[in-house]
């Protein structure tokens, strides 16, 4: 049997108001109250990091859970920096791990831990990436798939950022800013669209959880039906 990478990813949009060492403190100290296999609950907290003379600050943590991977980045707070309405000016918490691991329970993360991390990192979009599949869904090297060229060309389209959803995955968070921008309705219309057609869709902070598909030996064919089957219902192209 393969053992696929998994990746979850938090996303936030940074706060100028907020200093990084704010920031970090306040995440520290929820990430403290989430037990294992994904929260910092009896672990030693990271302190928080510098930009140095760059405009990213990155720091690690060492779990005591082998083969867990962990790398978190906050941006630059100076007010000459200015930010752009753009994912690739977010700050991150990433988590790695194979779906083989026999401490980490992939179903039992979907389902459990993600949203708990989720809660406590309080970005705007979270997602579980399952090997590359969403990279070859939108194209992959040779850039395959017309409709993501498509929407490549608007340029005040963020694609899979701030302002649009192409890429459905086996679960994510939006908040509700981000429902509003990129489907034109709020969590609620969400979880009413999908009654019936995942395996979860909740509220959460002020946004949707929604698990699509919790299976650890998810094929690339039900990932692109999955995508198919969900983005109709949900009004996306």
């Amino acid at each position: 049997m393969i053992s696929a990478d998994i990746e979850l990813r938090f996303f936030a949009r940074p706060d100028k108001t907020v200093s990084i060492d704010q920031r970090h403190a306040e995440i520290m100290e929820r990430m403290s109250r989430v037990g294992a296999p994904l929260g910092l609950a009896g672990i030693e907290l990271p302190v928080a990091p510098s930009c140095g003379d760059g405009v990213i600050a990155t720091y690690g943590i060492k779990f005591p859970i082998k083969g867990l991977r962990f790398v978190g980045d906050y941006k630059y707070r100076g007010a000459r920096y200015i930010y752009e309405d753009r994912a690739s000016y977010d700050e991150h918490m990433r988590f790695g791990f194979k779906s083989s691991n026999k401490v980490i329970d992939y179903r039992e993360v979907v389902n459990e831990h993600f949203p708990k991390v989720a809660e406590a990192f309080k970005g705007y979009k979270a997602n579980v990436v399952y090997n590359l599949y969403g990279f070859y869904y939108q194209g992959g090297l040779n850039d395959e798939n017309p409709v993501y060229n498509g929407l490549r060309e608007d340029k005040n389209l963020n694609i899979d950022g701030r302002n649009n959803i192409y890429t459905l995955y086996p679960a994510q968070f939006w908040d509700a800013e981000l429902c509003q921008r990129a489907l034109g309705y709020g969590p609620d219309e969400v979880i009413s669209r999908l009654q019936g057609n995942c395996r979860m869709a909740v509220r959460l902070l002020d946004g949707v959880y929604v698990v699509l598909n919790d299976d650890p030996h998810l094929s690339y064919e039900d990932f692109v039906q999955m995508n198919e089957h969900i983005k109709p219902i949900l009004g996306l192209i």
